[in-house]
């Protein structure tokens, strides 16, 4: 299992922030605060369809000690009759170019018939989305020899199931021998939308099988807390990552995840404030997980 060579002197996970391939400024500026860069392929994607080398370049110049991670969206692994072969053309573009520590997508569909949706559903939690899920991670760990996780997503809609989401979850963890990403933001927005009991949830969730954990600003709109990257992390999104860190053993990165239309807004500078905010929330938090061993365990 590959850890993320920390380079700062961090007693707990990985700090990362996402990164859309703009503003270059965003990457210099968080360059020395952070640990590793969550690149997203679909958005370094140019006009001509190919992965743009000069953000390739970017990187090299600002970011060249720093780890990376891929997390796509969209590879639609939900859908039936297939994933998208050119987002695994891109992933392989980004492969060959930096050995990531591992790559990561999201557990739902973008494309339906061949036809893109414009948006992403999630999975529902049924035995039928499982079994067609745990053949194609397992796929992607033989084709590319990396672990691959997979992240749950937020909606609104319900999604009615053969078993809960924290049982799905576990079973795909458990069934490939991959690790989860567990998106607090997600979970959070669910549970205000009156789809999720937090509580349940973290009660029948492996802990153990979780190893990247993401966090992000959302927005409400028409009484619906909606998973849009668009802001610094709530206090409440801060407490369950409290929360989950006092859980996650095997936990290796925590990220910070801002869309780039939403940086002009913060400012460079203020997501530097946040980043650096979130690296004291996971060293307290870290800490005081080893000085309480009690910690391990909420049951």
């Amino acid at each position: 299992m590959t850890s993320p060579s920390s380079t700062h002197p961090s007693p707990g996970p990985a700090l990362g922030v996402s990164w859309e391939g703009r503003p270059v400024a965003l990457l210099e500026a968080v360059a020395d605060h952070v640990d590793v860069v969550e690149v997203v392929p679909d958005c370094l994607v140019g006009p001509d369809g190919n992965i743009a080398t000069e953000r390739l370049r970017e990187l090299d110049r600002f970011a060249p000690r720093l780890d990376v991670t891929y997390h796509g969206i969209g590879l639609s692994i939900g859908s039936v009759e297939g994933w998208n072969e050119a987002y695994l053309g891109h992933l392989e573009t980004l492969l060959a170019w930096r050995r990531p520590l591992w790559h990561s997508e999201h557990l739902g569909f973008t494309e339906v018939d061949g036809s893109f949706l414009g948006a992403m559903p999630c999975l529902p939690p049924t035995l039928e989305a499982l079994d067609l899920v745990v053949e194609r991670v397992l796929t992607l760990q033989e084709r590319y020899g990396l672990e691959f996780m997979l992240e749950h997503v937020a909606s609104p809609l319900d999604r009615p199931g053969d078993m809960s989401l924290a049982t799905f979850l576990n079973t795909i963890a458990s069934e490939t021998g991959s690790r989860m990403l567990l998106d607090l933001h997600n979970l959070e927005c669910d549970a205000d939308n009156g789809l999720l009991d937090l509580d349940v949830f973290f009660d029948e969730l492996d802990w153990a099988a979780v190893g990247e954990i993401h966090v992000a600003g959302g927005v409400w709109q028409d009484g619906w807390h909606l998973d849009v990257h668009a802001g610094t992390v709530a206090e409440s999104t801060g407490q369950l990552l409290r929360l989950a860190l006092a859980e996650a053993e095997n936990v290796g990165l925590v990220v910070y995840e801002v869309l780039a239309s939403a940086v002009p807004r913060l400012g460079v500078d203020g997501v530097v404030a946040e980043v650096d905010r979130l690296r004291g929330v996971i060293d307290e938090a870290f800490l005081d997980r080893t000085a309480r061993p009690e910690c391990g365990s909420r049951r």
